[in-house]
C-alpha cells in the first residue's frame, strides 16, 4: 500500500533494521486523531466518539446544574446558622439581665423582710412596755403596724410569684437555646455531609474532564475494538492519520525508548528501494509503510502547522555505530513557499547540529533555476546534510549532494550511511 494519491502503498510489508515499535502508542493532537481502522470503521469510530462526547458534554452540563445548586443551599444553611448563632446571642442577653433583675429583686424584699421583722419587734416591745391607759394607742399602732405587714408580705409574695414567672421564662429561654443549638448540630452535619458531596462532584466533574479531553483528541485512541490493517501484520502501528480539511492517510508509529513514545514515521532509508520514483512522489509521498518510506511534503506542511512538532533523526552508518539529531519546532511552509523549512527550533543529540544550516531554504526539487549539470537534492538545500538522496550499499565518498550524508565531520567528506529514519509527534504543553 502507497501514500500516491489517497496512500496506496505497496502490499508488501518490510520492517527496518532499527526500528523498535510497540502495538500501542499514546501522543496526540487539539485537532487531529489517529486510529487505526478503514475508511467505514473510521465513520463508525466517529460516530461512536461523537455520541460519547455528546453524552459527557450533557453529563458533564447537568453535574455543573446540581453542584451550582448544592453550592447555593450550603450558602442558604451558613446564613441560617448566623442568623440562628444572633438569635442564640440575643436570648443569653436576655437571660443575664432577668438573672441579674432576680437577683435585685431578691435582695430588695430580704431587705423589706428584716426591716419588718424589726418593726414587728419593735411593736411588741411598746405593747409589753405599754399598761392601763396606754394600751388603746398602743394597740391601735399595733393594728396599723399589722396591716402594713400585711401589706409588706403581699408585696413579698407578689415578688415571689414574679420570681417564680421568671424562672418559668428562663427555663422556657434555655429550652429554646437548646433546640436552637440542636437544629445549628443538625445544620453543621448538613453542610459537611453538602460539603462532601461537592467534593465528590467536583472529583466527578476533574474526571468527566479527562475522559472528555481523550474523545476530543487529546491522546491517541485507545479503543479495545481497534481496527487492524490486514496484511502489515509485521507492523502492527500502523495508524490512520485524520487533519482538519485533509484526505485521510495510514503511517506507522514507533516508540523510542530514549525518547518517549507515540512518535510517527515521516522518512525510512534502509536500501534505496524508491530511488526511481522519489523524485516524482515528494509532495503526494511514497514508498512502503514498513520499508522505505516518505510521507509527502504537503502531509508534512499540515502537521507541523497544524500543531506544533518535534522532530526526531536516527542514523546508522556502515560501521553500525547509530546517532541521532533531535530538534524540538519543526515547520515546513507550502506550496507557495516550495516547501521552504520555516523551523526546526532548538536541537539536542549526539549526531551534531548538521540541518540548523537549511533554515529558510526551500525544498530543492522545487527550484525553478537549474544548470545542466545539476543533480536535485531532493531535500532542503544542499549545505551539511541530505537524507532523500540516492542510496549507497557501502560506505563510500559522495561526490554531490545527492546521496545519504549528515554532516561533514570525517575529515570534511561526505560519508554515505547504511539508513536514516525521521519521525515526528506533538510537543507535549508542560504547564
Amino acid at each position: 500500500m502507497k501514500p500516491e494519491g489517497q496512500n496506496n502503498f505497496s502490499q508488501k510489508s518490510r520492517s527496518s533494521p532499527d526500528s523498535s515499535t510497540e502495538n500501542n502508542s499514546s501522543s496526540s493532537d487539539s485537532e487531529m486523531e489517529f486510529v487505526g481502522t478503514s475508511a467505514q470503521g473510521i465513520l463508525k469510530h466517529k460516530n461512536k466518539d461523537e455520541r460519547k462526547i455528546s453524552e459527557l458534554k450533557r453529563m458533564l452540563a447537568e453535574t455543573e446544574i446540581n453542584l451550582k445548586a448544592q453550592q447555593e443551599k450550603g450558602s442558604m444553611l451558613e446564613n441560617c446558622i448566623k442568623d440562628k448563632d444572633d438569635l442564640i446571642k440575643t436570648l443569653q442577653l436576655s437571660i443575664d439581665l432577668v438573672s441579674q433583675t432576680k437577683e435585685m429583686t431578691i435582695q430588695k424584699l430580704q431587705i423589706q423582710m428584716m426591716d419588718l421583722q424589726s418593726s414587728l419587734d419593735l411593736s411588741r416591745i411598746a405593747i409589753k412596755d405599754n399598761d392601763g391607759g396606754n394600751r388603746a394607742p398602743a394597740h391601735d399602732k399595733v393594728v396599723k403596724e399589722r396591716k402594713e405587714l400585711n401589706m409588706e408580705n403581699g408585696k413579698f409574695r407578689e415578688g415571689n410569684d414574679q420570681i417564680v414567672e421568671i424562672e418559668k421564662i428562663l427555663k422556657s429561654k434555655e429550652e429554646e437555646i437548646a433546640r436552637l443549638e440542636f437544629k445549628i448540630d443538625e445544620s453543621k452535619l448538613k453542610i459537611v455531609k453538602l460539603e462532601g458531596a461537592v467534593k465528590a462532584k467536583d472529583e466527578k466533574i476533574v474526571k468527566m474532564k479527562e475522559i472528555l479531553s481523550e474523545y476530543n483528541g487529546t491522546e491517541y485512541n485507545k479503543d479495545d475494538d481497534e481496527f487492524v490493517f490486514l496484511g502489515f501484520s509485521k507492523v502492527p502501528s500502523i495508524k490512520l492519520v485524520t487533519l482538519p480539511n485533509f484526505e485521510p492517510f495510514a503511517s506507522a508509529f514507533e516508540d523510542i525508548p530514549s525518547a518517549g513514545r507515540g512518535w510517527m514515521v515521516i522518512q525510512r532509508r534502509i536500501d534505496g528501494s524508491f530511488d526511481d520514483v522519489i523524485s516524482s512522489k515528494l509532495k503526494p509521498g511514497c514508498g512502503d509503510l514498513g520499508g522505505e518510506f516518505w510521507l509527502g511534503l504537503e502531509k508534512l506542511h499540515k502537521m507541523t502547522t497544524n500543531r506544533r512538532m518535534e522532530l526526531y533523526i536516527q542514523l546508522v552508518d556502515f560501521d553500525d555505530v547509530s546517532a541521532y539529531a533531535r530538534y524540538d519546532h519543526f515547520v515546513i511552509g507550502g506550496a507557495k513557499e516550495n516547501y521552504k523549512l520555516l523551523c526546526i527550533g532548538k536541537y539536542s543529540g549526539n549526531a551534531g547540529d548538521a540541518f540548523s544550516s537549511h533554515i529558510n531554504q526551500p525544498f530543492d526539487d522545487f527550484n525553478l533555476f537549474r544548470s545542466m549539470t545539476y543533480h536535485p537534492s531532493k531535500w532542503w538545500g544542499t549545505m551539511n546534510c541530505n537524507l532523500n538522496g540516492i542510496y549507497q550499499k557501502s560506505k563510500v565518498e559522495l561526490l554531490t549532494p545527492d546521496g545519504i550524508w549528515w554532516g561533514n565531520w570525517n575529515l570534511g567528506k561526505r560519508i554515505s550511511l547504511k539508513s536514516c529514519k525521521m519521525l515526528i509527534r506533538p510537543v507535549v504543553s508542560q504547564v
